[in-house]
């Protein structure tokens, strides 16, 4: 378990992280608002959705980091309804290996003008679909224990 001060430590840093890349933020919303509604403007906006979540994760855990850790063992097992979470994270997991599958066929038939701008947004899809997986595992893992 790490100590207090490099819980805070680390709190701090996220921290700094989010302050400094605030103005970038700024600067993605100022784009978005001068280019006209269509395919670039949704891109842009995108990307500022993703980059509002990162700073919402990032304050979540300076919050987390800055709140004493409590240890509460279950001598019973694990998390009531642990059944029922891994069923259902077992079942999303597999949706989002579908959802990759789908993308990445798509892509192959991708061609013409908009070619590119579809290949971007299934890229996009793909990467957040493995990201999804990702989280979903580390979901079981946490119930399971």
């Amino acid at each position: 378990m790490r100590g207090e001060d490099e819980r805070e430590a680390l709190a701090a840093e996220f921290e700094r992280h989010i302050a400094e890349e605030g103005e970038i933020l700024e600067m993605y919303h100022s784009l978005a608002d001068k280019l006209p509604e269509g395919p670039l403007s949704v891109l842009v906006n995108h990307i500022a959705t993703d980059e509002e979540m990162h700073h919402f994760l990032l304050r979540t855990l300076a919050d987390w980091l800055r709140t004493p850790p409590t240890r509460v063992e279950n001598p019973a097992g694990p998390a009531p309804h642990s059944d029922e979470i891994l069923r259902q994270t077992r079942t999303l997991r597999g949706h989002e290996k579908k959802t990759i599958e789908a993308c990445r066929g798509l892509k192959s038939q991708l061609s013409g003008e908009e070619g590119e701008l579809f290949d971007a947004i299934l890229d996009a899809i793909t990467l957040d679909s493995e990201k999804h997986h990702r989280l979903l595992l580390t979901v079981e893992k946490l119930v399971a224990t």
